[in-house]
């Protein structure tokens, strides 16, 4: 090995609910026959996991949902792994760590609506969920908040849309949009009833898969910002230049190149299970918000690259797009192999992977495919250091297979 990472390195330099039967394949129910309105979506859903059946052998469909309930279906539906962590902080006040939906309701919260009162939050988890609680989540779920305008015009075909919560209304609009959602024959929407486990089904198979009622985290998109005078930071990377100029290659950890016009790394030392590239930026701006992405293309491999942010005296945060997983980690040294795990979501590895990273002030977002995976919010972010990483066990067939990076991209965001 050590022979042909040094003459790779020759080269280097030239460059829902409370715990149910599982479903099975094919899954039927005793009371929802084949002429059942919603059979075909609840079956569906089923055979996927993400709303189960009884032991007793029925679906019960007409059963009403409640909120953490649904806060339950939601991870099965975005396939989030339930890590259990000490890092994971109580949001709501009504859903403390004793709960059983505590991580439910904290993993899932991207997309559910939660209430302010003052200063606090409640997410009020024995209430039903209603109509307008699923049409915000299927739109975050799809990510249409990040890709589609609302047009809130929409909403005056509805005679009862003045009952829709006025935060919610521009995710309500982008869900009628999208047909994700649809009023009834009488023109109204009903916003406010309650959904029942078939509607739930179905609602998701057409997915494809003073107190104000606020989309959590609360979006401020609507209040007038402030003119930046300052130029937001941007740099970008397509590894033309083969001297790295982007990139502090003096701090790096394992010995980072460009080769075809794509930046890789590989180590001849044994001991070192993590390879940081930084990016060379500002550090000291300290923008509150901004995005890093990067093509992670496995040639190849098993992946097992991706981004780092919130760095800081030589730990970091990590996204690693792998076989079958995004996984979330935090690496406390490069050469430590133990790293702790704070979220694994399912993922089927493409040739080309598109990795997204939003942070807006103490919370992040991650995007692959221009689709959310996973977030999190009220989490420290005070770290500056961002760049590649490469895992160690990604080289292991140099150099016929190796996991490379193309595109990248920095900028803060100011809008």
């Amino acid at each position: 090995m050590r022979k042909l990472a040094l003459f790779f390195l020759a080269g280097l330099l030239l460059f829902a609910m409370m715990p149910l039967a599982q479903a099975q394949a094919a899954t039927t129910f005793k009371d929802v026959p084949r002429n059942h309105w919603a059979y075909e979506a609840i079956s569906a859903m089923a055979e996927k996991g993400i709303i189960q059946g009884y032991t007793d052998g029925t679906f019960r469909p007409n059963n009403k949902i409640t909120r953490a309930e649904f806060a339950k279906i939601m991870i099965a539906a975005a396939d989030i792994e339930i890590k259990k962590s000490s890092s994971v902080k109580q949001t709501f006040k009504d859903v403390d760590r004793n709960h059983w939906a505590f991580y439910y309701v904290e993993l899932a919260k991207n997309y559910l609506t939660g209430y302010k009162s003052g200063t606090t939050y409640l997410y009020k988890p024995d209430e039903y969920a209603v109509r307008e609680d699923i049409a915000v989540a299927l739109v975050r779920l799809m990510g249409y908040d990040q890709s589609k305008k609302a047009d809130l015009s929409i909403l005056s075909r509805f005679r009862d849309y003045s009952k829709i919560s006025p935060n919610l209304q521009p995710f309500i609009a982008i869900a009628v949009q999208t047909d994700l959602i649809k009023g009834f024959d009488d023109r109204t929407f009903r916003p406010q009833d309650p959904i029942t486990r078939a509607e739930a089904a179905s609602l998701l198979y057409r997915a494809g898969l003073d107190e104000t009622k606020v989309v959590f985290p609360p979006d401020d998109s609507t209040k007038p910002k402030p003119e930046d005078p300052k130029k937001p930071i941007s740099i970008s990377d397509s590894f033309s230049n083969k001297n790295l100029d982007n990139w502090l290659t003096k701090e790096a950890t394992g010995n980072w190149g460009v080769v075809g016009g794509r930046a890789t790394a590989v180590s001849n030392e044994s001991k070192l299970y993590h390879y940081f590239l930084p990016l060379k930026w500002n550090e000291s701006a300290k923008p509150e918000n901004y995005e890093i992405q990067v093509d992670v293309i496995a040639d190849g491999t098993e992946g097992l690259g991706g981004l780092f942010f919130n760095g800081k005296d030589g730990e970091a945060d990590v996204v690693t797009i792998g076989k079958k997983a995004i996984t979330v980690s935090h690496v406390k040294d490069a050469k430590n192999k133990n790293t702790t795990t704070l979220a694994t979501v399912a993922y089927k590895l493409q040739t080309t992977n598109k990795l997204k990273i939003s942070v807006k002030k103490n919370s992040y977002s991650i995007y692959v495919n221009d689709s959310f995976v996973f977030g999190q919010q009220d989490y420290s972010i005070d770290g500056t250091s961002l760049g590649l990483y490469l895992h160690k066990d990604a080289t292991k067939d140099v150099p016929d297979k190796m996991t490379y990076f193309d595109n990248f991209q920095f900028k803060e965001v100011t809008k």
